[in-house]
């Protein structure tokens, strides 16, 4: 006698929903000499008549009565097992992250610890190179990205989720005085589409005519050394300050706003990553916080 089978539980359940041999052959796409051969092994696998069938169907006996639960509860959890074999096949593969440079040294750290602790099927590929709010934007809206990590703003078709704020600071050469700082020469930190800073302060009657404009913080950095001008850079550029160079918090608040865009529909997988780069942005470790401002020459503390 062979052993049970998922086709005789099937054949089963499916002929008493329909009342007949002829109604579960058609719901299980078989033919009604296989749902009864089906049938008849089942039966005779568990040594009871489980359905009288006639001419009017098929009617449960006692037997069947008692075991139809039982053979229904198989089956669901048959399907929810077969569910979640298929959530584990969709959480594998590759998810493609674009982000500019500062964010991603501050938060992909931690989301690749998460990713390799919850989701060991899933490779994340990180593009670091994005300088600019645009190119992450059309990373994702080209497909060539499953998510931005980038500066935010609505924008239609696309998902976008806040994570935090990081504030502007004044970057200058040692021993410079704050005071008359804005009529020095101003170097720009490289995306052309950021009028934020600019627009800032033009609020406050200083007008920024970058003398350079250059593409990383690291090349600003020498310039500022050089005591060839001053730049305004938000503080997650600014973990590793060279000598020479000073931090100050700006006369006027000004920060820009960060999170993750992604198209509205996206696959099981990124969307497990995109939780962990949410979890990872909420318990932001203390090095990746925005930094104090360094104190410059003859000035008192900064709060914290």
């Amino acid at each position: 006698m062979g052993a049970l089978t998922l086709t005789q539980l099937r054949a089963f359940v499916a002929t008493v929903r329909t009342g007949r041999v002829s109604g579960a052959a058609v719901e299980l796409d078989l033919t009604q000499s296989a749902v009864s051969h089906a049938l008849r092994h089942l039966e005779a696998h568990l040594g009871v008549t489980l359905l009288h069938r006639g001419q009017r169907g098929a009617v449960l006996t006692a037997a069947g009565e008692r075991l139809l639960p039982m053979a229904e509860q198989l089956l669901v959890q048959l399907q929810a097992f077969e569910a979640a074999a298929r959530a584990e096949t969709l959480l594998s593969g590759v998810v493609r992250v674009a982000s500019f440079p500062s964010l991603a040294r501050h938060l992909i750290p931690r989301v690749l610890t998460l990713v390799q602790a919850q989701l060991p099927g899933v490779q994340v590929q990180v593009n670091d190179a994005h300088l600019d709010r645009p190119a992450v934007y059309e990373a994702v809206q080209r497909g060539e990205a499953d998510i931005g990590l980038t500066q935010v703003w609505p924008t239609q078709g696309l998902s976008v989720r806040t994570l935090g704020a990081d504030p502007y600071l004044l970057v200058t050469p040692a021993g410079w005085n704050t005071e008359d700082v804005w009529s020095r020469p101003y170097i720009h930190l490289g995306d052309p589409h950021d009028r934020q800073v600019p627009g800032a302060l033009a609020r406050h009657g200083v007008r920024l005519t970058p003398a350079f404009s250059l593409a990383t913080e690291h090349a600003i950095f020498a310039l500022v050394a050089g005591q060839l001008g001053f730049a305004i850079l938000p503080s997650l550029a600014l973990s590793n300050v060279p000598e020479g160079v000073r931090v100050h918090p700006l006369p006027w608040p000004v920060q820009r706003t960060y999170g993750t865009v992604t198209r509205p529909e996206v696959p099981a997988a990124t969307q497990a990553v995109l939780r962990l780069i949410w979890l990872a942005a909420s318990d932001v470790p203390p090095r990746a916080r925005p930094p104090a401002p360094i104190q410059a020459e003859g000035t008192a503390p900064a709060a914290r």
